[in-house]
Parts: structure tokens; sequence; C-alpha cells
């Protein structure tokens, strides 16, 4: 029997030099960098490049989905960028809002706090962030990661709008049919990993997936008081819960270590603060769009966000950049990019000691 081949098969056949005018401008133009998130000490790690993906990981508590908002946010504040979220990790859709106005507003939302905005001001700060955050209702239908995307196409074209980046938080809150793979997890996680990456390049979005380590032994660090303190162990692409495939699908992965409060740093013998949060890039491609390394991000519970310290200057996101502090970072006397370099925390096999 002589097989047909229907003229679908045959469209998607490419030769080499189909792609030869992409080839010589990538060769004439290099590897574009993607935007910066707002943090001199992020610069050189991560950029975020429409058309590509970034996994965030780690243990709960360590402030995965606070990073992940002020990304969020730091991108609609320089650029305007629009985004679908799905994050019942914060709670239902009031809890999410509540949030949202929080980070804008930069006050502690609930009526209970002195300092928290008053219905009006809450009214104002809705409308203005209806301009830029989507949040979708897990709570209306279960999303699997074809309906997650299936949405957000619609989401676009009933508010003729076009998102910027979108959000799954967390990853394991989406329904899954393993039946379709045999039962096999690992089999399921290739086919969905797949449909983000190619949802990212097709529609011209950074996607995000926010996601859990597995269980993993505690570290001992040494503590103020002499004795020792048990941290959650540090991320690493051999981290994630539901195996190698993720670290294989990803394009860049982000590992977020919060260390328990009183823990001396190894590598400085002092203390890290008590609002210090390690960010980790782990991986980063496509090649030049970042690097491999580490830096700290500090929270402000008053303000609900994160700033960097450089020298003895804090700055929120973006305030590196400003004229007004360019003196007072060339006063630190410090070599930023140094600094950084020595404070890299590495993945360490179990029979090395830590650091």
């Amino acid at each position: 029997m002589t097989r047909v081949i229907t003229p679908h098969f045959i469209s998607m056949i490419k030769r080499l030099t189909d792609y030869a005018d992409m080839v010589v401008n990538h060769h004439e133009n290099g590897t574009e960098k993607g935007f910066n998130v707002g943090f001199k000490c992020l610069d050189e790690l991560i950029t975020l490049k429409t058309g590509y993906s970034t996994y965030i990981l780690g243990f709960p508590g360590a402030g995965k989905t606070e990073i992940h908002l002020e990304m969020l946010f730091n991108m609609t504040e320089s650029r305007g960028w629009k985004h679908a979220l799905l994050s019942p990790e914060i709670g239902g859709m009031e809890d999410v809002i509540a949030e949202l106005v929080s980070k804008y507003l930069r006050r502690p939302f609930f009526k209970s706090n002195p300092f928290s905005p008053n219905a009006q001001q809450i009214y104002n700060a809705i409308a203005e962030l209806s301009q830029w955050f989507f949040p979708m209702d897990n709570d209306e239908q279960d999303y699997t990661i074809d309906t997650f995307y299936e949405d957000c196409e619609k989401l676009e074209k009933d508010h003729k709008i076009r998102l910027n980046t979108t959000s799954i938080d967390p990853w394991n809150d989406l329904t899954e049919n393993l039946n379709d793979f045999g039962g096999r997890e690992d089999k399921y996680l290739a086919w969905a990993l797949k449909r983000v990456r190619q949802d990212a390049k097709k529609n011209k979005r950074h996607n995000f997936i926010v996601t859990h380590a597995k269980d993993m032994p505690a570290i001992a660090l040494k503590s103020v008081i002499g004795k020792e303190v048990y941290c959650t162990a540090i991320p690493t692409l051999q981290s994630f819960a539901g195996g190698q495939v993720w670290s294989r699908r990803a394009f860049n992965v982000l590992g977020i270590w919060r260390p328990e409060e009183g823990a001396i740093d190894p590598k400085r013998g002092l203390p890290f603060d008590k609002n210090e949060a390690i960010v980790l890039s782990l991986k980063s491609k496509p090649k030049g769009s970042g690097k491999k390394g580490s830096c700290s991000l500090y929270f402000d519970w008053k303000v609900n966000r994160y700033y960097e310290k450089i020298g003895e200057n804090n700055f929120y996101a973006f305030e590196h950049e400003k004229e007004e502090n360019q003196q007072k970072i060339a006063d630190s006397g410090l070599n930023h990019q140094a600094l950084m370099a020595q404070a890299r925390y590495e993945p360490i096999s179990s029979d090395e000691e830590l650091f």
C-alpha cells in the first residue's frame, strides 16, 4: 500500500537555506539580552526575553511567589508589561487582588494596620491594576496546561490586549491526566513543559512557572548564639520535585533560598539578615541572556517589596539607575560585581562540606 503524505506534514519540512537570513542576522547582531528585572545585582544573572520561559524553584516559605511578583511589578513599572496570573498559592481571588493592591500602593493591606489604605484608595488601585494584571480564578474551574493557555489567548482576544507574561504558581495546582501518559509523571512533564516553551515562542511572551523543590535533608549552619541552626537545602537543578525533566526542559531557572534567622553566612562569617533571600541563577539560556551566579535581595515588610544593598545604600527596583544615586554608588568604594562573585552559593555533593 502506498503511504499518502498529507500537505500538513510537507509544510513542516524545511531546508537549512530556509533559515539563512535568520542565521546571518543572528551572526551580525549576536545574542541580545532580555530586559533587566530591576536590580543591579541581577542584571548579569538573568534578563527576561520574550519567547522564552523561567522556572522559579524553592522550598515552602523561601519567597518564590514574592520574588516572582516583584519581577512582574518591575516589568510593568518599567515597560508597561501585562500579565496573566494563575496564583492559587496566594489564596482566593480576593487574596490575590489584595496582594497586588498592597504591592502597588507599597502599603499593608488590612484595615487593622494604621498605615493601610482607605476603601477609595483600594478602588483606585484596582482600577489601575486592571490594566496590567489579569488574575485567573482557579476556584471556578480546574485548569490543565492546555486550558490555561487557551484562556490566555481568549483573554487577549476579549480584552484586545497583548499579554507579555503568563504565570502558573504553583505548577502542582494544575490538573494532570497521567492516564494519557501511561501513568508516568515524567512523560507527562516532558509533554507539558514542552507546551510551556511552545506557547512562549508562538505568542512572543515570557512564561513563568513557580514550582516546589523535592524533600531534601536540612543543612546545619552555625548560629549567632553558638549553636547550630538548621536551614532548608540550597536548591540546585537536581532539586525539582518531579525529576530531571524540569532542568532538561528549562531555559532559565531561578532558585530561591532563605536562611533561617540567626544563621551565620560561612563565606563572610557574619549573620544573614533576617529579611534576606538568596536568588540563584541555576540555568540561563539562550547564551548571553544571563549567567550562573547568585545575589541577595532584602524584603521590606512595610512596603511589601524588595530592595538590594550596594555598599551602605538600600535601593529598590531601578533606583540604582537614577542619576541622583550614581555618586552614592561610586562613593561606596565597592566593586559590586566582585562582591556578587564572592557571594556565589555553589551546588555541593553529599560528601562535601557546605560552602
